[in-house]
């Protein structure tokens, strides 16, 4: 069994001074989400404390882990079973992140100072996330566009919201990095997007940006949200 290296973009933060879990914890979602791993494979603490060189108690915690966030579902004394994404998960996902955005928006406009600061993230992780799509990275470009996501999530200053969103972030990571992979020409077209939605923050065009966001969910993911 294989695994993608870890990288500095990890689907978990990596603290200054990465424990095994952390470690452990990285390169089975770096392999769930970018596909190395595929839906339903069922792994064990065994294998995979074999693979990465290091012993099981570790590789457990990790495994409770990667089942929080999502991605693995645990089955005591047999091994854990990579998650599959359904239509119906997809939408939901999808339907939860308008709505934390689009609310995160709204308060951010209440805010207009805020706001030059913020996009200037945005600009950042939208080079990040183009120079990747150059590159074929796919892995670092559905990261990148998580965290273009995410850090107008923080805006809400809530964190329960914070919490949330933390733990889908591997599950819609992994959604854009299954669109990238389906059609190449996704890359530039989220990109180009995302452009679009940090103009209308820019503006504080909140309607717009609902609209965006929406027509943005869609067409990466063909996904239809409730109205």
């Amino acid at each position: 069994m294989s695994f993608l290296p870890m990288s500095r973009g990890a689907a978990r933060p990596p603290a200054a001074a990465p424990s095994a879990v952390d470690r452990i914890y990285t390169s089975v979602a770096d392999a769930i989400i970018s596909g190395t791993l595929a839906a339903s494979s069922l792994i064990t603490e065994g294998e995979i404390a074999e693979a990465l060189s290091t012993s099981r108690t570790p590789v457990r915690e990790a495994f409770l882990e990667l089942q929080a966030h999502g991605l693995l579902t645990l089955f005591p004394k047999k091994g854990a079973v990579v998650t599959a994404l359904g239509d119906t998960e997809t939408a939901e996902l999808l339907q939860v992140r308008v709505m934390l955005e689009n609310t995160a928006v709204t308060l951010l406009s209440e805010r207009p100072d805020d706001i030059p600061g913020v996009d200037a993230e945005l600009q950042d992780l939208i080079r990040v996330q183009s120079d990747a799509a150059l590159a074929g990275d796919l892995l670092t470009f559905a990261r990148a566009d998580h965290r273009f996501h995410a850090r107008i999530v923080d805006e809400t200053h809530n964190r329960v919201i914070d919490g949330i969103y933390t733990r889908l972030g591997p599950r819609l990571e992994r959604l854009v990095h299954r669109a990238a992979l389906r059609d190449p020409r996704n890359l530039d077209r989220l990109v180009a997007e995302h452009r679009i939605l940090a103009h209308h923050l820019r503006g504080g065009d909140t309607l717009a940006y609902e609209v965006a966001l929406r027509q943005h969910v869609e067409d990466g993911h063909h996904a239809q949200l409730a109205p």
